[in-house]
């Protein structure tokens, strides 16, 4: 990775908080038919993989496994236990609908509703939450569920556009794609897997002629500092020492960088700019040494 790239990243969200934690809460609705029952399912997985790359306590509510009892009892007891710096995420992967007056998130019984979501993610203190609403009229819910400490990723811009969406299929697929990794820096964020599936779905309506019924939508200021995956190395660094150690160093130095993010709403913006600089300097020397040492295993082969 080039000096450059690396200063790139400055705008990343990395892990290895020590004082912070991430909860990714996922909940799988209902799928009707057998091919939606295995694209949710599928698409659970993947969220699943992400998350628990980045150390993240991962809850997973699968399909017909669950009530909305349960769902509403996992916040209570989340909201006991989340702190201020903590991050939270929830992805609804399904069936959504809208009567014009109320969202739904379709699953088995009762279902979700926008005010049931609203109450949920408003009794955590954490002051940095995300949801990811992949389903169908999931814009129904952006007047209710907007917040100043939220932000939000919906596959549909209102609660009129109800066809069933494509935009989850993409966004999993860009967790773990490297081109969605714009800074090359190893790591997805929220804005990233976002725009990389808003320009998949745009591109599916335009090469089949069609006119679109989803047109995704994203909105908070912390989306690009909100990461949700980290991308495989190319090599497993456990084979060489001297790699592992650098790699190592740059996940400690990753880790200082989050936390001064974290604050970065609490400090005068050049004080930040101060702290920040150093740390991005010595991680672009970190890149460097990695890459040259990757290059002289390759060398040696």
């Amino acid at each position: 990775m080039s000096l450059r790239r690396s200063l790139a990243a400055l705008l990343a969200i990395l892990p290895g908080l020590a004082a912070a934690e991430f909860h990714a809460v996922i909940i799988e609705g209902l799928g009707g038919d057998d091919s939606y029952r295995e694209q949710f399912a599928a698409q659970v997985d993947a969220i699943e993989r992400a998350t628990s790359s980045l150390g993240a306590r991962v809850t997973v509510f699968r399909d017909g496994e669950f009530s909305r009892a349960d769902v509403l009892d996992h916040f209570q007891a989340l909201a006991a236990e989340v702190g201020r710096d903590d991050r939270v995420a929830l992805f609804l992967i399904g069936h959504g609908s809208y009567d014009d007056y109320e969202y739904k998130f379709n699953i088995a019984g009762p279902d979700l509703t926008s005010t049931d979501l609203s109450e949920m993610l408003d009794a955590l203190d954490s002051g940095n939450q995300l949801l990811v609403n992949t389903s169908s009229a999931s814009g129904a819910t952006y007047e209710l569920l907007k917040a100043d400490n939220r932000s939000l990723i919906l596959a549909t811009r209102s609660g009129s556009e109800r066809h069933a969406t494509r935009f989850g299929h993409y966004f999993v697929t860009a967790l773990a794609d490297a081109s969605a990794d714009l800074d090359k820096n190893q790591m997805v964020t929220a804005e990233e897997a976002f725009e990389f599936a808003a320009r998949q779905v745009a591109d599916f309506f335009d090469r089949n002629g069609q006119l679109a019924t989803e047109h995704p939508r994203m909105e908070g200021s912390q989306v690009a500092r909100f990461s949700l995956s980290r991308l495989g190395a190319a090599r497993p660094v456990a084979a060489d020492s001297a790699l592992q150690r650098l790699v190592e160093s740059r996940e400690r130095l990753n880790a200082d960088i989050e936390e001064l993010r974290l604050r970065r709403d609490s400090m005068p913006a050049e004080d930040y700019q101060s702290e920040l600089l150093p740390l991005m300097l010595e991680l672009a020397t970190l890149e460097e040494q990695i890459d040259q040492r990757e290059a002289e295993l390759d060398d040696d082969q």
